[in-house]
């Protein structure tokens, strides 16, 4: 029998891995053309910058490329 706390405790380390797994999210600025403060001239740029990543339910988000992650680092 599952009890209330197991039941809790499996639910926060299934949130948690989500959390700390997922890939940083592609920032505004990469995701806009230059007429609306952004860095792209046209939005098929966005590729330059950004990737597609899956979500846990079968959903998909932009996330920022990992050579990009080490320059918003610095």
């Amino acid at each position: 029998m599952i009890t209330t706390l197991n039941l809790a405790i499996i639910g926060l380390s299934l949130f948690g891995w989500v959390a700390i797994t997922a890939p940083e999210e592609c920032p505004i600025k990469y995701m806009k053309t230059v007429e609306n403060g952004g860095v792209l001239e046209h939005y098929g740029q966005i590729h330059d910058y950004c990737h597609t990543a899956p979500l846990p339910y079968g959903r998909y988000y932009w996330a920022l490329k990992e050579e990009y992650e080490e320059k918003l680092k610095d």
